[in-house]
């Protein structure tokens, strides 16, 4: 139950009601999933009323454009003030973006078991009696096989090098799973 009341129009047609509903019951005053305390609202008492009204203003077209007019010369006025200031921050956000992105690229690379530079080496075949190694080397066991860094050299291990360096920077580090990682150890598998 909403409980608006209409109070007046002002000199620019502007007409401004007192919404009374409580936010919390939303006018009822009451709610079943309250029932382990009484059912009643606390915000209002039960009454679905709030204390002090939310005044509500209904705009004609006319003024509204008006005050859209207003606020879009305000922002230009603020931006032509303080360019500088906006350029200082945009840059920094832009150096605290790009920091997170080679962090972030870092991080995939690491997990993935690629080396700092996005190249990494699929090693498939005997690989158990020197996985100690693998994972000394920083090596990561990759839906099946092993991914190394650096290249391992051992009697019966295979290792095919994969690139994903063309990824390294990128906001979004999982199109290392669709364009490529997956796809090249699918690939020696």
């Amino acid at each position: 139950m909403k409980f608006m009341e209409y109070v007046r129009t002002d000199k620019n047609g502007t007409k401004i009601y007192h919404d009374w509903t409580c936010p919390r019951c939303g006018g009822a005053g009451e709610a079943q999933k309250w029932e382990y305390t009484g059912r009643v609202c606390f915000a209002c008492g039960g009454t679905g009323k709030r204390v002090k009204p939310l005044i509500v203003k209904e705009y004609t077209d006319e003024y509204a454009a008006k005050l859209e007019a207003r606020r879009v010369a305000k922002q230009a006025k603020y931006t032509a003030d303080h360019a500088d200031e906006i350029a200082a921050a945009k840059a920094e956000q832009d150096k605290r973006d790009a920091e997170w992105r080679a962090q972030n690229t870092q991080r995939a690379f690491a997990d993935w078991g690629l080396g700092a530079d996005g190249v990494g080496y699929i090693l498939s075949g005997k690989t158990y009696p020197v996985k100690e190694s693998i994972k000394a080397a920083g090596g990561r066991w990759c839906y099946g096989v092993w991914v190394c860094p650096v290249k391992i050299q051992a009697s019966g291990v295979t290792a095919t090098r994969v690139d994903m360096s063309a990824h390294a920077g990128k906001s979004d580090v999982s199109c290392l799973v669709g364009d490529g990682i997956l796809d090249a150890i699918s690939e020696v598998k």
